[in-house]
């Protein structure tokens, strides 16, 4: 008797390297169009990697990125990868409130499914940024029309983390969000 295959995924998120949390306090956001990009390059790289494993991936998009580089949205979804969205611009969900994460994730959300013409199902907070303290934005998430999000790490962590969470894909207490997948 043949065991079933294991099935893995592969996520990547779709920013550039003045975009994480870790640069914030050194380079500005205003500044961030004059600073030499690399994610269309190494995005390229990515997908030629993958096509030569004839695999595929769920790439979680900024909407800043995908706003400068249409055609590597186009691109994702053309070798039939997933898009999924990583918010507009990588503001951590734990420093924006209900209605400012609402409008982020909206704007992203529309940016993308304009762009790459496919429905957008998936969130993933910058810097995991969902935990114990704003779990309303998975209710958000749900409103805005997610279905599943990717922002929970179950784990402890200086800058992020929710050690008592499931592992597993569940949904949230009560019901209210999406399916999170940490």
């Amino acid at each position: 008797m043949n065991p079933a295959p294991i099935r893995n995924a592969l996520t990547i998120d779709v920013e550039d390297y003045f975009h994480v949390s870790a640069f914030a306090s050194h380079i500005a956001r205003a500044d961030w169009d004059r600073m030499p990009c690399r994610v269309e390059r190494n995005v390229d790289e990515i997908l030629e990697l993958l096509e030569g494993h004839k695999a595929h991936a769920t790439f979680f998009m900024l909407g800043w990125v995908a706003e400068r580089y249409p055609g590597l949205v186009r691109r994702i979804v053309d070798e039939g990868h997933e898009l999924a969205c990583h918010g507009y611009a990588h503001q951590r969900a734990t420093e924006q409130s209900r209605e400012e994460f609402r409008e982020d994730v909206t704007r992203a959300k529309s940016l993308l499914e304009d762009i790459g013409d496919v429905a957008v199902q998936g969130y993933r907070a910058p810097s995991f940024s969902i935990g114990p303290r704003n779990l309303w934005a998975l209710e958000c998430l749900s409103e805005t029309g997610y279905r599943y999000s990717s922002s929970v790490y179950p784990i402890r962590h200086d800058h992020y983390g929710m050690p008592g969470a499931p592992r597993f894909a569940f949904f949230p207490e009560g019901g209210r969000g999406p399916l999170e997948i940490p």
